[in-house]
């Protein structure tokens, strides 16, 4: 067993000068959601998505997502999604559908969703910036386009429920988005206005997205002046679509013959990369020196990275003695005990204890799998969470090679610091032996690696030890996906 860290969100992004679609790896999530369960729905977002797909894929993306998800199904695309990106030069997300802004806060509606209270809109949305996460795993380029500034359908319901606060807290449309270096994002229409949903087969946007995105040696911010100027005309002057670039270099969807279609690499790459290099050695994980080394294999610190990875990619040592993990018992299948919730894959996450909401943050095992670290289950027994259980039932045997993990409550440095995180946990499966996982003390996700993959129906974490937090002697855990090698 090999344990691996995966580097995502902490290199700092940068874009090379556009490349022919072949030399580079695409990948896109495109979610269209017109036939709403409770609100108002669409006519033209499943349409947006559909041509938006087959455009892209021409373009030489491989495209993730699909029309009319629930919650659930939005989580799974994400999660496929984030992994993809992760290994990919070119990350985009199409979004069309309801959208809405709270407190500041964007979010997307799956089809299924019906939110009534202000405590049920994590349960019930998604966040966009749990969508950001994910698309800056580790792809160079990310673009980012949102045809989702229609109005709040949940506006009334809030407004109810709020009283008094409804008047600041809900907004019309998206607000700005925060993202790092290397993100190119665009709306509809202007931050806190409302767009249209249209009255042909695509909305205004779309239509003029899907006229422009294939015009060859076109950067992408001529793209959205082209794009901009057609929504203005044909809306007359009530649409005014908006982006937001934090790109170093130039990107174009379609290669071109034209001088300026591959840019020089910008001045400021050198001092990038050196930030990226230091915030490396700053984690001191495996993932982060082979990120660093996937992003800039030519730069001057590649091979210091490499000699860095030696050490850091090694495996970790058994706590558990050759004798016991050859001769002890296998494991058969168990029950399902404690509090469980289904999440995605059909897996059942199942926790010995969760720590009741405070407020309007919830700590129940379903923040393990929600796609964001701005959430996260706490177990709520007394205590550092020292016996505490996590187990996810597969429903059958499955081949499992692993798991992804980000410990601790991951929603800022402060917050990591202040909660527990787990060190040690006993591990078991169905028909193998117990194992011991020792798990680095640093933010971020983790991959630990069964090899050979286990066959299990499912597979049970006992936390034996933990680092306290310097506050709270709760533990957290973020975010925790099972690997499948079937």
């Amino acid at each position: 067993m090999v344990l691996r860290g995966i580097f995502g969100c902490l290199i700092v992004l940068w874009i090379c000068g556009a490349l022919p679609a072949v030399a580079q790896e695409r990948v896109a999530l495109v979610v269209g959601n017109s036939t709403y369960q409770h609100v108002t729905p669409l006519r033209n977002p499943t349409n947006d998505a559909s041509d938006l797909k087959t455009r892209l894929e021409g373009l030489g993306f491989t495209v993730f997502g699909g029309s009319d998800l629930d919650r659930r199904g939005l989580v799974q695309a994400l999660i496929q999604f984030g992994r993809a990106a992760e290994k990919a030069e070119v990350a985009l997300f199409f979004y069309a559908g309801h959208g809405l802004q709270v407190n500041g806060q964007n979010y997307l509606v799956p089809v299924d969703a019906l939110v009534e209270f202000e405590s049920e809109i994590d349960l019930s949305l998604v966040s966009l910036s749990g969508v950001m996460q994910q698309l800056e795993r580790g792809s160079r380029t990310n673009i980012v386009f949102l045809d989702a500034c229609r109005d709040n359908p949940f506006a009334k319901q809030l407004a109810r429920s709020m009283g008094n606060r409804s008047a600041v807290a809900l907004n019309k449309g998206l607000g700005r988005i925060q993202s790092g270096s290397g993100t190119f994002i665009a709306f509809a229409t202007q931050p806190d206005a409302v767009a249209a949903d249209g009255g042909g087969r695509n909305s205004p946007f779309t239509t003029a997205l899907l006229s422009h995105i294939a015009t060859p040696g076109q950067s992408i911010s001529d793209m959205m002046i082209e794009v901009r100027n057609d929504v203005i005309a044909t809306t007359n002057g009530a649409q005014v679509p908006w982006d937001s670039s934090s790109l170093t270099g130039r990107f174009s969807f379609a290669p071109g013959s034209t001088s300026t279609a591959q840019a020089a690499e910008t001045p400021a790459s050198a001092m990038i990369e050196k930030d990226a290099y230091d915030q490396a050695v700053a984690v001191g994980s495996c993932g982060a020196y082979e990120a660093f080394q996937r992003r800039f294999p030519d730069s001057f610190y590649a091979e210091l990275a490499k000699e860095r990875a030696v050490t850091a990619c090694a495996a970790p040592s058994q706590s558990t003695s050759e004798t016991v993990a050859m001769n002890a018992p296998a494991s058969r299948a168990i029950e399902k005990t404690g509090d469980c919730e289904t999440g995605p894959f059909e897996v059942d996450y199942c926790v010995s204890s969760f720590l009741k909401s405070i407020k309007n943050n919830h700590y129940n095992p379903g923040m393990m799998f929600d796609g964001t670290r701005e959430t996260a289950w706490v177990e709520g027994k007394d205590g550092d969470g020292t016996g505490e259980t996590l187990t996810l039932h597969f429903g059958h045997e499955r081949s499992l090679a692993g798991f992804e993990i980000i410990n601790g409550y991951d929603k800022d440095q402060r917050t990591w610091s202040n909660n527990s995180r787990a060190r040690m946990l006993e591990a078991s499966a169905e028909n193998s032996p117990p194992m011991s996982i020792e798990l680095r003390n640093v933010r971020g996700s983790r991959r630990v690696d069964f090899d050979p993959p286990l066959k299990t129906s499912y597979l049970r974490l006992e936390i034996s030890e933990v680092y306290p937090g310097e506050k709270y002697s709760d533990l957290a855990i973020s975010e925790l996906y099972p690997i499948f090698a079937d």
